[in-house]
């Protein structure tokens, strides 16, 4: 007798589908942004005064230390949003929804071959997983901040990238554009959102494309196979749009003026300098900077802004260590430099800058400073091996953080900070409300009893899931690891590797950005594990968990009985 299982109609799950999506909104809808005007001149600030200048017809507005320190696609989407006169909080929900939709079709291969209406029920199913993941709603993204989309993009491309393998692989051929079309807008506006996108995004890209290609020259299908190059062709689109607004408006062909040119291998040279301070978290610390002063004259007139200024030290200076740590230090020296009108032009910063990272790689070269590395070019700090150890107990954190959704509160626990003439102007701006009302007598943000039963009901989701996708992760990966047995027995297609191997780049790019958030963590920042950089590890570990369960946790070989 056979087993009955679930199906669904076409029909009723695009209705199920809608009804998810408008639940998911509506849960949005209950939250409130969160701004403190003032106290984000880095973040949330910067991005929305770009913003604003997009709107205004000024690019990113009149330059400044700032103004090119960051990946800018977030004011673009900003601007957008302002012109189309959507909410932005609404707008991010929305946007994430369409996201895991696309995930939810691109694994959909894998299931509906057999039985189309009960393939749809692990659709939905994935869908619901992914849209309601609680992360999707932690506190980080009611900033006005990028990362509050940096998750959607990133997963729109690795649907994209997973969408190409597993149709690929199929006896009957199947369109491929679509999905190469996700791939490559999750690519390109993932990269141009954060600086970081590229490390994370790209060895991924080359993995899949390369399988995909094998794949593909087996088939002989020469156009999928050209067609391959649809995501990086527009990843080359956006990065050179950018560089070319930005070449036209401050005449630097670049994407930042802070992780490529003139500064980063004038940082990348300071920290060649050798130094007998022994404390974490230092880059250059204040006698390596004391012995560049002496040897670089150009940046004497920042030694008075870094060493002696109250109000610069109290806004970058960490009072335990009596020192910048390195996530600080090139801010501070950035704006001592904007204070001395080094950043009167792109132009004059980067002849400035340029000038300091030769004068100190010669000092380094002739043996005048004492130098700890060779020539380099970056912000970050160079890799040691005493960093090691502390990096690897970091991305086992960073992992238990993300499989247990810790920190993932649907409201911010301050209240926002502004006059209300700041409230006004955002609010106006953003088509969205902020937390800025207290509770009586308190300095705390004030919920409705509504806001608190939602936000009630959305917590204990989330410790519910936490459970669900750390058993499922764990389980997932025992079974995935133990499919490896079989295949030594038995002749492999690409039908069974590609899966196979798409769910080990899943995993590992999970594990990636542990550990790429890890190693700045111990080098440079020191605040502590955090959700918010850890938002794209979240939809890696669900997909992972209830695909590999799916694939290799269920007894696939378990006959069904007449």
């Amino acid at each position: 007798m056979k087993c009955d299982r679930p199906r669904l109609s076409r029909r009723t799950f695009w209705v199920l589908c809608a009804l998810l999506v408008c639940l998911r909104l509506a849960l949005t809808g209950f939250q409130q942004a969160y701004i403190w005007v003032g106290g984000a001149p880095l973040d949330d600030e910067l991005m929305f005064r770009a913003a604003n200048s997009i709107t205004a017809g000024q690019w990113l507005g009149a330059y400044d230390y700032l103004t090119l320190s960051k990946a800018m696609f977030f004011p673009v989407w900003l601007a957008l949003l302002h012109a189309l006169h959507l909410p932005y909080l609404i707008s991010g929900a929305a946007l994430w929804c369409g996201a895991a939709l696309t995930a939810a079709f691109a694994f959909s291969p894998l299931w509906r071959k057999k039985d189309p209406e009960r393939g749809r029920v692990l659709t939905l199913a994935l869908f619901a997983v992914l849209a309601f993941l609680p992360s999707s709603w932690a506190s980080y993204t009611l900033r006005v901040y990028r990362d509050n989309i940096f998750p959607a993009l990133c997963l729109y491309f690795f649907a994209g990238m997973a969408g190409i393998a597993l149709r690929a692989v199929q006896e009957k051929p199947a369109p491929l554009w679509p999905w190469l079309a996700a791939a490559g807008a999750g690519l390109a506006c993932g990269y141009l959102d954060r600086e970081d996108a590229g490390l994370f995004l790209l060895p991924f890209a080359a993995a899949a494309t390369v399988i995909v290609a094998v794949v593909l020259v087996g088939k002989r299908r020469w156009r999928a196979l050209a067609a391959q190059l649809i995501p990086y062709l527009m990843l080359g689109a956006g990065v050179l749009t950018f560089c070319t607004l930005n070449y036209t408006h401050y005449g630097v062909f670049a994407l930042s003026d802070f992780s490529e040119g003139s500064f980063a291998a004038a940082m990348g040279a300071m920290m060649r300098v050798d130094t007998d301070s022994d404390k974490p978290y230092l880059s250059v610390p204040a006698d390596a900077r004391a012995k560049i002063y002496a040897a670089v004259p150009e940046l004497e007139p920042l030694a008075y802004w870094l060493e002696e200024d109250d109000q610069l030290q109290n806004d970058f200076r960490d009072p335990g260590l009596d020192d910048y740590r390195a996530g600080s230090f090139y801010w501070a020296i950035r704006r001592a430099a904007q204070f001395e009108g080094i950043y009167a032009d792109a132009q004059t910063a980067a002849d400035y800058w340029q000038t300091v990272a030769d004068k100190i790689n010669a000092a380094c070269d002739a043996g005048t400073l004492p130098s700890r590395t060779g020539k380099r070019t970056a912000t970050s700090q160079p890799i040691k091996a005493e960093y090691v150890p502390a990096t690897l107990s970091e991305t086992w954190n960073g992992l238990c953080h993300a499989a247990g959704l810790r920190g993932c509160a649907p409201y911010e626990a301050l209240r926002s900070i502004g006059t209300e003439e700041d409230f006004a102007a955002w609010s106006g701006y953003l088509h969205c409300s902020f937390n800025s009302a207290a509770e009586a007598g308190k300095d705390t943000p004030y919920y409705s009893l509504w806001q608190k039963a939602v936000f009630a009901v959305m917590q204990g989701w989330a410790w519910v899931y936490s459970i669900l996708l750390t058993v499922g992760a764990v389980c997932a990966l025992f079974f995935h690891l133990t499919e490896l047995l079989p295949w030594i027995r038995k002749k492999c297609t690409a039908q069974t590797v590609v899966p196979w191997l798409l769910l080990f780049g899943i995993f590992g790019m999970a594990l990636l950005r542990c550990a790429m958030i890890a190693f700045v963590e111990v080098s440079s920042f020191g605040i502590g594990t955090s959700t918010m950089y850890l938002a794209t590890v979240h939809p890696l570990l669900a997909l992972y968990a209830f695909v590999g369960l799916f694939l290799y946790g269920r007894p696939l070989k378990r006959k069904e009985t007449a």
